[in-house]
C-alpha cells in the first residue's frame, strides 16, 4: 500500500491548487508515486516530462507529451489515469494508465496501459538505471488489485526491468497475449530478399501504371509545407475504403485536430517523415513515421484505390524501403501493425514480438492472475460447447 507520506503528497497534488502544486517537485529522498488523472496536472510536468521521454529506457513517441495531452483531448479522459513516479525529487517514471472495472470477465479493477485507437504501442516512459525500483513502487501502490501492460517489445529493456521487479516482490506475473510484427532493420536490406516472383511483380505493376502517367517518388523535405502535405493524405485515405467505412481521418472531427496538432509539431522538432509515390503530380502512396530514439514507429499509410489493379500499396511500400535504406535516419521502424495486419510481410523481412503482461499486485488480484493458465484450460476444454463465459475471455 501508499505509505502514508506518500497518501499526502497526492493529496496534495490533488489540492485546489491543481497545476501550481504539481510544479512543486516532491522533496526529500526515496521513491515517491503520484497518480495524475487532471490535464493541467500533467501540462505542468512538461518539462520534467520531456526530459524523462529523452532518457527512456525505450521509446515511445505515443506516450511523449506533444502526443498524449492532444490525444487525451481529442478521445477523452473518463478512465484515464496517470502514475507519475518520482526519485529524489525527479521525474523518474511516467506510466499512462486507464483504471477498469473487470479484469477477464471477473468483478476485480484492473489498471492498463491507456492507448487510443491510433496507436499499438504502450511501453511507459521509464528511466534505465531506476526502472525496476519504479515499476516495482507501481505494483505496490495499491491502485489496483491487477496491473496489465499493453503491447511493449518482448524481450525489451521494459519487459526485463518488469520480471525483475515482480519477482523480487514474489508477484505472480505472465504474458496474456502476444503477437508478432513486421519490422524494417537498416542493417538487412529487406530488397536482397525478394525472389522472383515478387521482382516480377513489382515490374508488371509498374508497367501497368505506365499508361496513367509518370511515377515519381517523394519525400517531405525540411522546408516544404508540413500541412499541404497532411491534407493530401487525408484526402488520400478517405477516397478508400477507410472514407466508405468512415474510419478515415477525415470522418471524425477529433481525429483531423489531432493528426493535425501531431504531424506539426512531430515535423517541427525533426521526427516526422514521409515518403511515397507520385503519379502524374498527384499522391498515390504515402507512408508517415515518426522517429524516437534510435528507432522510428509507422502511423499512417495510404494508397489510391483507383488503381488498386496495380498494387499501388506495394510499389509505394518498396518506394519506402528504398528511401529508408538511402538517406541518413533512424535504425530500424516498427511498423506498428495490429496482428491481423499482414501486408508488410510482403516487404518487410524481419520481425518484432509485441506483448501483453498481466501483475496480479494485491489481494484477489494475485489469485486472478496466478489462475489464468487454469481458466485457459477451462476455456479450451468449453470450446464446442456452447457460448465461451466472460471469465474466460
Amino acid at each position: 500500500m501508499i505509505s502514508r507520506s506518500i497518501r499526502g503528497w497526492i493529496s496534495a497534488f490533488f489540492s485546489p491548487a491543481g497545476p501550481a502544486a504539481a510544479r512543486r517537485r516532491p522533496g526529500g529522498t526515496g521513491i515517491r508515486v503520484a497518480e495524475v488523472s487532471d490535464a493541467g496536472a500533467l501540462r505542468a510536468l512538461v518539462p520534467a516530462w520531456e526530459a524523462l521521454a529523452a532518457e527512456a529506457a525505450e521509446p515511445n513517441p505515443f506516450y511523449e507529451h506533444w502526443m498524449l495531452l492532444p490525444a487525451l483531448e481529442a478521445y477523452g479522459t473518463a478512465d484515464f489515469r496517470c502514475v507519475a513516479v518520482w526519485q529524489d525529487g525527479g521525474l523518474a517514471a511516467l506510466f499512462p494508465m486507464r483504471l477498469q472495472r473487470r479484469f477477464r470477465g471477473l468483478p476485480l479493477a484492473v489498471l492498463r496501459s491507456w492507448r487510443h485507437h491510433g496507436m499499438l504501442l504502450c511501453t511507459p516512459l521509464v528511466r534505465q538505471r531506476t526502472a525496476a525500483k519504479c515499476i516495482a513502487a507501481l505494483l505496490q501502490s495499491g491502485l489496483a488489485p491487477v496491473i496489465e501492460f499493453d503491447w511493449s517489445p518482448a524481450g525489451g529493456a521494459f519487459h526485463g526491468a518488469l520480471a525483475e521487479a515482480a519477482s523480487a516482490l514474489r508477484l505472480p506475473w505472465m504474458v496474456t497475449d502476444a503477437y508478432v510484427r513486421a519490422l524494417l532493420v537498416r542493417e538487412r536490406d529487406p530488397r536482397r530478399r525478394f525472389n522472383s516472383n515478387m521482382k516480377n511483380n513489382l515490374r508488371r505493376c509498374e508497367a501497368r501504371l505506365a499508361p496513367h502517367g509518370t511515377l515519381a517518388p517523394v519525400r517531405l523535405g525540411p522546408g516544404d509545407d508540413v500541412a499541404a502535405w497532411t491534407e493530401d493524405f487525408i484526402c488520400l485515405e478517405a477516397s478508400g475504403w477507410k472514407g466508405r467505412a468512415g474510419t478515415a481521418i477525415a470522418c471524425r472531427v477529433e481525429d483531423r485536430r489531432f493528426v493535425g496538432e501531431v504531424l506539426a509539431e512531430a515535423f517541427r522538432r525533426g521526427r516526422l517523415a514521409i515518403t511515397g509515390l507520385d503519379l502524374d503530380g498527384r499522391p498515390l502512396a504515402r507512408h508517415i513515421t515518426i522517429a524516437a530514439g534510435e528507432g522510428s514507429f509507422t502511423y499512417k499509410i495510404a494508397y489510391d484505390e483507383a488503381h488498386e489493379k496495380c498494387s499501388p500499396g506495394l510499389l509505394g511500400e518498396v518506394e519506402n524501403v528504398r528511401q529508408f535504406m538511402e538517406n541518413p535516419g533512424p535504425r530500424w521502424i516498427d511498423s506498428n501493425t495490429a496482428r491481423e495486419n499482414t501486408s508488410y510481410g510482403r516487404v518487410w523481412k524481419d520481425w518484432r514480438a509485441v506483448h501483453r503482461v498481466a501483475v496480479g499486485a494485491s489481494g484477489a488480484g494475485r489469485l486472478a492472475v496466478a489462475a489464468l493458465p487454469l481458466l485457459r484450460l477451462a476455456r479450451n476444454a468449453l470450446r464446442g460447447a456452447g457460448p465461451e463465459p466472460a471469465w474466460a475471455k
